[in-house]
């Protein structure tokens, strides 16, 4: 212990050099756009093949699960289009039909790092720019909501999973179509709340509720989660509900990123609007 202090009393130059590059470095990359942009392409390089081999690993013992779960997607989406041409590759999903032109088209993507234990949990995903991908898409698995993307390098994306306090969807009783809006209040990752549940609303266990449609991130429909119970707020002017999320984010293998073919004619319609 003696000669570790006399080391560190001998060297300490060093490490005081050493603590203040890393400090400069820090503050060059986080005050530079550039170089930050850079920096994030790099090491989400770095940190997607690392957690690339990490799951390559853990996917050779779950291919069963795996299997299942590509299995149960599949059947899923043809069934939700019966009378569609399905064109599908290891890369995008889409809607052939010459009658109408799809609104969406998906990007399959498999998940690499993900997690659940946290207030604030992200996956990573082995798509990027290169394939399309872009920050606001919505990430689905089959028709079941996940998430949405909120960073893209060339070949991965972060996407913020509905598992985090800044996730708000903007929802709907499926027997009804009235709106509310669902969030995830933390703790139990099956378990989460929806909100500005009008008080003349019969609400019921088994209640289902999905996508409004209303967003730009999700299409109309996609599935959220059951209603468990309804809390009655009396010093309140609205309701809320406890519901268990349909999504097994302990589970998640493989997504799909939702890319709205209307996105461009949307914002223009709304940028004109704004200059009205």
């Amino acid at each position: 212990m003696r000669n570790l202090f006399l080391f560190f009393r001998k060297h300490y130059f060093i490490f005081i050099f050493l603590f203040l590059e890393v400090v400069s470095l820090v503050l060059f990359f986080r005050n530079n756009t550039f170089q930050n942009a850079v920096m994030f392409d790099w090491t989400s390089g770095i940190s997607g093949g690392i957690n690339s081999t990490y799951r390559d690993i853990s996917e050779y013992f779950s291919l069963k699960r795996t299997n299942f779960i590509l299995g149960e997607e599949n059947a899923t989406l043809h069934a939700r289009m019966p009378e569609a041409i399905y064109l599908a590759d290891t890369t995008i999903s889409s809607r052939n039909d010459t009658l109408f032109q799809s609104e969406y088209r998906f990007i399959n993507a498999r998940v690499i790092s993900n997690t659940t234990n946290r207030r604030n949990n992200y996956l990573m995903i082995n798509k990027g720019t290169l394939q399309g991908v872009e920050p606001h898409m919505g990430v689905i698995i089959g028709d079941k909501i996940v998430g949405q993307v909120v960073n893209v390098s060339r070949h991965f994306s972060w996407a913020l999973s509905i598992l985090h306090k800044e996730s708000t969807i903007s929802a709907k009783f499926l027997k009804n179509n009235q709106l509310v809006s669902v969030e995830w209040p933390g703790g139990d990752c099956r378990t989460g709340l929806a909100r500005e549940i009008p008080k003349h609303l019969r609400v019921s266990p088994g209640d289902t509720v999905v996508t409004s449609g209303n967003s730009e991130v999700f299409p109309n429909g996609i599935l959220i989660g059951i209603i468990d119970k309804l809390n009655d707020q009396e010093d309140e002017n609205f309701n809320t509900a406890t519901l268990t999320f349909l999504t097994d984010f302990n589970g998640l293998g493989y997504v799909e990123v939702v890319v709205d073919m209307f996105k461009e004619e949307k914002e223009q319609l709304k940028a004109s609007f704004k200059e009205l």
